[in-house]
């Protein structure tokens, strides 16, 4: 019986620790966090994930309608009313420049939503340098 009790015990600790460490393995996936940028290293990873990751070029020009307004359109947009892009961004707000053709831009919603801290604030730089 006391081996029974002993081998349970160890059981439910290594359960524990595996567990617990799995938690914590996720919460440093992105180490990119944990490090300070520069503002020259921000715009440039902004630069690459509004052209690849992002896949922002998809619709968007820096200073032309294309698909979607221009990123300039919706910077002043956004600024014009205080708006929060990074909510927006994140599919946490509804869209205030063209608002009609806010189920095309779903697609890249749901990359943008997934963004971490650092490439969000690297992409808003980038956009706000445009």
């Amino acid at each position: 019986m006391m081996n029974f009790i002993k081998t349970g015990a160890l059981l439910f600790i290594l359960m524990s620790v595996v567990a617990c460490g799995g938690k914590d393995q996720k919460a440093n996936t992105n180490l990119d966090d944990q490090k300070e940028w520069t503002e020259a290293e921000l715009l440039d990873k902004g630069d690459k994930l509004f052209r690849g990751k992002g896949n922002c070029t998809s619709c968007h020009m820096a200073d032309k309608k294309m698909i979607g307004p221009s990123i300039r359109e919706i910077v002043k947009g956004y600024d014009a009313v205080g708006a929060d892009l990074e909510a927006f961004l994140r599919g946490k707000s509804d869209a205030i420049i063209e608002p009609a053709n806010f189920s095309m831009m779903q697609p890249n919603l749901t990359i943008t939503k997934r963004f971490s801290k650092m490439e969000m604030d690297a992409l808003i730089l980038y956009m706000r340098s445009l």
